[in-house]
Order: C-alpha cells, then structure tokens, then sequence
C-alpha cells in the first residue's frame, strides 16, 4: 500500500486528508516534527509527502529542503498548501521546492485527484 507523508499538526485538516487517503486505499503518517519527520523518512520513502506551509511545531521550508536532500529528493512529489491571504507562506514553499503549490482550497478541490494518481501508479516491490 503506497504511503503518503502528511507534515502537519493541524488535527481537523489531517482527518479530512486521512479520509482521502484511506478511501484511495493509500496509508496516511504524520510528522508535527523534525524527530517525526526523520523516523518516517527512515522507515521507506512516501509516494507523496504533503507540506501544511503554515504548520507552527517545525519550519515547513526547512522540511521541505530537507526532502529534497539525497538521491531520491528532486525526483520525490511534494504538495504544499496554505491559505489563500498567506502569500509569503505559498512564496517559500515554491522557492524551497515544493513541486505544486496550492492555496488551502486549492488542496482541498484537488486532493481526492492527487490521491487517485498516486493510488493508480505501479509501484515497484520493496
């Protein structure tokens, strides 16, 4: 079952992602640290990791430079979300290499889709 790395710690938002995930037959892990994020990094890559660019427990462009780090970083598929008046946010996450993204809304609209491409890929056996 693909994986999907969510860095968040917004508990309302991860249920909603959480449902998606489950209903695409894709495992949902969170990470609300840097601790967390290097476990879960350690333990197999995700087949999509998904950035809150305004998460207040670790620095979102700092986790999403820290993706982009070794072999499989450029290649790895990172979405990254924010509210739509939080321009900064959406700004460095592009500059640090978040590959889409999207204001809060934006995510939503498009998550059931994102999770439906990710669930349909072929992936190769560990």
């Amino acid at each position: 079952m693909p994986t999907i790395l969510l860095i968040s710690s917004d508990l309302l938002f991860r249920s909603r992602i959480d449902d998606a995930a489950r209903h695409a037959g894709l495992d949902l892990r969170v990470a609300k640290s840097v601790e967390q994020l290097e476990r879960h990094l350690g333990a197999g890559s995700p087949a999509l990791v998904i950035v809150d660019l305004e998460i207040e427990t670790m620095d979102p462009v700092a986790a999403i430079r820290r993706l982009r780090e070794g072999d499989e970083g450029p290649a790895r598929r990172i979405v990254a979300y924010a509210g739509h008046t939080n321009i900064e946010a959406i700004k460095n996450g592009r500059a640090a290499g978040a590959g889409v993204v999207l204001a809060r809304s934006g995510f939503v609209a498009q998550l059931p889709a994102l999770l439906a491409g990710i669930a349909g890929e072929p992936r190769a056996p560990a």
